[in-house]
């Protein structure tokens, strides 16, 4: 895939190529729509970064006689919460509308099985086009249907016949099973997983070290990691190993708490400590183990007047650890 330096650039900017004819029929893999192009569609692929990580786009195209056919999908790379796709759709025709403006000749909501959506036609001056574009959210997802035809060439029943073959895959019809499946995400690493809430974290973009990953808040007042390995901790202690490798660099360390906690077929060890590093202090909550399996570090942490109001979403994230037996 090609990077390209900004998401409505991709919205306006789809070069259409001739392609066979013959009606096709759309249905790829983790889409949730379904269509018919008039032909075969071209395709391409683009990232667009974003502070979270790469925004991973997908379009396929269609063009003849001056009419274009786009299909595009945007996968974000946090989860979406309910109710959060009004402000995806007004950002998503903000960007649409500045970076090719023109006179906008309607905007209404519609929908598409169990889901909600905005479509806009807009009269493209420079183009002499008419443009209809609807935007549809599912999950995490946003999908991007648009038709455009010349103003002279009276288009807009085959746009609408186009429109009108587009459905929701059989996959994606229970809306509250497809939310819950696009929020909770894992990671895994040998016999260790992570499942954690999208919405409320996600992975650091500059992750490169196997078996380490780093995850910040949405908010980025609280920081996590996990440490999978494939063995024990040297000495089988990994209460000691923990600590040790924090006072390597910390000015001062105390232990708030100890515990233990069954996280699927094994006992962890349950730590809260303060630290303080370079003048500032903060407090760390993690699940640690080292046994047959291998040896795993989970914790969270945020500065000391931060703790309290984030200590709820680290106590999820801890929760979401999984030790499975080896065989």
């Amino acid at each position: 895939m090609r990077r390209s330096a900004g998401l409505h650039c991709l919205l306006l900017c789809a070069v259409f190529l001739g392609t066979q004819a013959g009606a096709q029929v759309f249905a790829e893999p983790d889409w949730a729509i379904e269509a018919r192009f008039p032909g075969a569609p071209k395709s391409d692929g683009i990232l667009t970064p974003s502070p979270q990580g790469d925004v991973k786009v997908r379009r396929f195209f269609w063009e003849q006689g001056g009419q274009h056919f786009l299909l595009a999908r945007f996968e974000y790379p946090m989860a979406m919460l309910p109710g959060e796709e009004t402000g995806l759709y007004d950002k998503s025709i903000g960007d649409l509308m500045k970076s090719r403006p023109g006179q906008m000749r309607a905007r209404e909501p519609f929908t598409l099985g169990p889901y909600y959506g905005e479509r806009i036609v807009v009269a493209q001056r420079r183009e002499r086009s008419l443009r209809e574009v609807r935007f549809l959210a599912v999950a995490s997802v946003l999908y991007m249907m648009s038709v455009e035809w010349p103003e002279q060439a009276k288009g807009e029943a085959a746009a609408a016949q186009f429109f009108d073959t587009i459905r929701v895959a059989a996959a994606f019809q229970n809306a509250r099973e497809v939310e819950t499946a696009a929020r909770w995400r894992e990671l895994t690493a040998g016999h260790f997983t992570l499942r954690y809430d999208a919405s409320r974290w996600y992975r650091d973009p500059s992750d490169a070290e196997p078996g380490i990953f780093n995850l910040l808040r949405t908010d980025q007042r609280a920081e996590a990691q996990l440490i999978a390995e494939p063995h024990p901790v040297e000495g089988g202690d990994i209460e000691q190993a923990v600590l040790a490798t924090v006072r390597e660099t910390a000015e001062t360390v105390s232990i708030r708490r100890r515990g233990r906690k069954l996280r699927g077929a094994a006992e962890v060890t349950e730590l809260e400590f303060a630290v303080r590093v370079d003048g500032a202090s903060y407090i760390n909550h993690g699940y640690f183990y080292s046994g047959p399996e291998g040896s795993v570090q989970l914790r969270g942490w945020s500065e000391e007047q931060d703790f309290r109001d984030v200590a709820g979403d680290i106590d999820e994230l801890l929760d979401g650890l999984e030790v499975r037996r080896g065989r």
